[in-house]
This record gives C-alpha cells, sequence and structure tokens, in this order.
C-alpha cells in the first residue's frame, strides 16, 4: 500500500507598498553643512536650544564677564553727576587695554567648561559616524566645531567692550569728541580679541578633542592656562632667565599681557621683568600655539576610526 504525502507549500511572501522614495529636494551640499555645524557650535557653547541646566555655566560666565563694564559705566554715571568725571575716571583701573586681562580667568573657565560639550560629547555619544556619513569631511568637522566656538569666545569677549564704550560715549558732554577718542581703540580691541579666541579656543579645544571625559578635559584645560606661568615664575625664582622666557612664551595668561602691551603701547607688568625679547614674539608666539593647537584637533578626527 503506497501512502502519499503531500507536498509542503510553496514558500510565499507578500509585498507592502510603503511608499518610500527617492529625496527630490535641493541638496545643499558640504558648504551648507559645515555653516550648519558651526552654527550649532555657537549655539551649543551657550545652551541655546538644549535644556536649562545646559544654559547655566555660560549664563553665569556671561554675566562675569561683563560686570566690570557694567560697573566701570556705574561708576562714570555717579562721577558725571557728582561733576567729578576726570578724576574718578583716571582712578578707574580697568579699560580697554586692560579689560581682558581683569576678566582672564573668566575667559578660561568658559573654555574649560564649553569645550567639552562640543568634542568630547560628541565622542562620548558615538555620534561622529553620522557627522563623517554625510556631506562633511573630517576635516570640515573639526574646523567648524573650532570655528563656531571661537566665534561664541569673540562674543564673549566683544559684548563687554560694547558696554563699556556705549557707556563711555553717552556719559560725555561730548559725542563726537568721545567717539573721536574711544573709536581709535577699537582696531586693537578687536584684534586682541580675535588672538584670545584663537588662542584659548583652540587649546582647549584640543584637549577635549583627545578625551570623552568631560572631568578630565575640564581639569587639563584650566592646568594647560595656569601651570606654565607658575612654572616660568618659580624657574625664575630660582636663577633660569632662558628657561623662563620660554615657558613665557607658552602660558596663555603671559602672552595675554604681552600682546596686550604690543598693541595698546604700554609696557609690560612688573612680574615680567626678566623677558627682554621684543613684543612681537609674544604675537607671533600666539600664532604659532593657534597653529599647532587647532592642528592637533583636526589630526585628531583626520585619524580617527569610527
Amino acid at each position: 500500500m503506497t501512502i502519499s504525502v503531500p507536498a509542503p507549500p510553496a514558500a510565499t511572501g507578500s509585498i507592502y507598498d510603503l511608499s518610500y522614495q527617492r529625496y527630490g529636494g535641493p541638496r545643499l551640499g558640504r558648504a551648507h553643512a559645515v555653516r550648519a555645524l558651526a552654527v550649532d557650535s555657537f549655539r551649543t557653547a551657550y545652551g541655546i536650544g538644549h535644556g536649562g541646566r545646559a544654559k547655566v555655566a555660560p549664563a553665569i560666565f556671561g554675566l562675569l564677564a561683563i560686570l566690570p563694564a557694567v560697573i566701570v559705566v556705574g561708576v562714570l554715571t555717579l562721577a558725571v553727576r557728582i561733576g567729578a568725571r576726570e578724576p574718578l575716571e583716571g582712578a578707574v583701573p580697568i579699560s580697554y587695554d586692560t579689560y581682558y586681562r581683569s576678566i582672564s580667568a573668566v575667559i578660561g573657565l568658559f573654555c574649560a567648561a564649553q569645550a567639552p560639550e562640543l568634542f568630547a560629547r560628541d565622542q562620548r555619544h558615538g555620534v561622529i559616524a553620522l557627522y563623517f556619513a554625510r556631506a562633511l569631511r573630517r576635516t570640515d568637522y573639526a574646523i567648524a566645531r573650532l570655528g563656531g566656538f571661537g566665534l561664541a569666545l569673540l562674543v564673549l569677549l566683544l559684548v563687554p567692550m560694547l558696554i563699556l564704550l556705549i557707556g563711555r560715549v553717552l556719559l560725555s558732554t561730548d559725542l563726537a569728541g568721545a567717539l573721536g577718542e574711544d573709536l581709535p581703540k577699537l582696531p586693537a580691541v578687536i584684534i586682541e580679541a580675535l588672538i584670545i579666541a584663537g588662542l584659548f579656543g583652540s587649546l582647549s579645544m584640543a584637549v577635549s578633542a583627545y578625551t570623552q571625559r568631560r572631568a578630565y578635559a575640564v581639569a587639563a584645560t584650566i592646568a594647560l592656562f595656569i601651570l606654565p606661568g607658575v612654572i616660568a615664575e618659580v624657574v625664575i625664582g630660582l636663577g633660569s632667565g632662558p628657561v623662563g622666557t620660554v615657558l613665557a612664551l607658552l602660558s596663555p595668561g603671559t602672552i595675554l599681557d604681552g600682546t596686550s602691551a604690543l598693541l595698546f603701547g604700554r609696557s609690560l607688568p612688573e612680574r615680567l621683568f626678566f623677558f627682554d625679547l621684543p613684543l612681537w614674539t609674544f604675537l607671533a608666539s600666539a600664532l604659532l600655539l593657534t597653529l599647532i593647537a587647532a592642528g592637533l584637533a583636526v589630526r585628531r578626527f583626520v585619524r580617527m576610526a569610527v
């Protein structure tokens, strides 16, 4: 007796129309991607578009940066009311040529706190591959992040100067004369701001590029801004002038003193008595350190395996 076994049913499938279509809109390309990432970097540095906690640190540092300008304008307002502007204005220790040095600690802390929000955060959350899968090149990514953070630093630096300028001019009885006195100082103010934004921004971003841990990046950035100057003073105290001079040219704070003296035509602080090189060496050192730090940050992402 033969028993017939039914054949297994043939494999079947179903086709569903999910309406997938090719993108037919405009392709904005690489340049737009770079600009968008630079804008995002600027917004992230100030916590714009992020939660409330992300806005706390930049808000505090922004207020601390403009506080000396507000105080100076307040003092000048009081001086105008009592008719003693000139004596009080001469006694105020903060002006265009000393303002950046007076807020250098705020600038350093802003860099230490906010730079890791860009490079370090992207690495920590593993989104680097998503950036590289788009129109961006690896160098584009690094340069856009650096540029956006540098722009954020420029805002932090120039807004207090704008408050100081407007306050000084509006409190004067001769607006044209006040403008004529203060406007010639603006090129030096802007150039110094560009130097600081490039130097402090590139150094802090370079540190953040090589670590995923925010705490490590913050500590390393603060140490980078402080230790060279401290070591230089110790070395000078031990009697080694040449080594102290080299360390002074590697210290962001000392470079700030030197470039400010060069641009505003004043002398170096007394603590730099040992420095016997021309003042333009500070400017050269600032440019060189900026290029090296930016190059290291770019190199990090060019060689990164994702």
